[in-house]
C-alpha cells in the first residue's frame, strides 16, 4: 500500500488543487480542515511506523500530528484505531495508547477512552462500527461489541457484549436496539 492510499483509508481526501473548494479551505481553514489534517498526519505516522518504517518521517508526522492535536484538543496515539475513523468535532478527545478500537469508529467531541488508573494499565477494546457520542467516556479494561452506540454524556465502565445496542446514562446502561 502506498502512503497516499494509507492516508485516505478514513475518507478524508483533500479537494483537488484546481477546485474552488480547495482555495476556500486554504484561506478559511475551517474546523474540518484541521481535523482532516490531524487524521491524515496520524495515518502518515502509522504508515512510517508499521508499514514502511522510516524513523525520520515517523518523527516528522508525529510532531505535525501533536501540534495539530494540541490546537484541536486531541490526544490520540498511532495504532489505536482501525480504518474508517471519523471525528466530527474538535475538543478534548483523549485515547489511551493501549486502547484498541475497530473499523469505522465515529467520535464526537469531548470523548475519553482510557483506563481507570489501576495497575496494570487496563484499557478498553472496542469493536467495529461503534459511535461514541459527545462527552462520553469509556473507562477500564472492558470490551464493547460491534455496532454499539454510546450516547452523549454516558460513562461506560462495564463491558457491553451485545451487538447493535445503545448505551446511555451514568453509569452506562443498555436501553435497546
Amino acid at each position: 500500500m502506498t502512503l497516499k492510499g494509507y492516508m485516505n483509508v478514513d475518507g478524508y481526501e483533500m479537494p483537488s488543487r484546481f477546485s474552488v473548494g480547495y482555495w476556500i479551505e486554504q484561506y478559511v481553514k475551517s474546523e474540518q480542515y484541521y481535523v482532516r489534517a490531524f487524521v491524515r498526519s496520524l495515518r502518515a505516522e502509522e504508515y512510517f511506523t508499521f508499514v514502511k518504517p522510516n524513523k525520520w518521517l515517523k518523527y516528522y508526522y508525529q510532531r505535525r500530528k501533536n501540534l495539530l492535536g494540541s490546537r484541536l484538543g486531541f490526544f490520540i496515539a498511532s495504532g489505536c484505531f482501525g480504518t474508517g475513523l471519523k471525528i466530527y468535532h474538535y475538543g478534548s478527545i483523549i485515547v489511551n495508547p493501549k486502547s484498541r478500537i475497530g473499523k469505522n469508529c465515529t467520535l464526537h467531541g469531548n470523548c475519553c477512552i482510557g483506563s481507570k488508573g489501576g495497575f496494570p494499565d487496563d484499557s478498553p477494546v472496542i469493536g467495529d462500527n461503534v459511535d461514541i457520542g459527545q462527552n462520553a467516556q469509556v473507562l477500564g479494561g472492558i470490551t464493547i461489541a460491534d455496532g454499539v452506540k454510546i450516547g452523549a454524556g454516558a460513562v461506560v465502565t462495564k463491558s457491553v457484549l451485545e451487538k447493535n445496542v445503545t448505551v446511555v446514562g451514568v453509569p452506562g446502561k443498555v436501553i435497546g436496539k
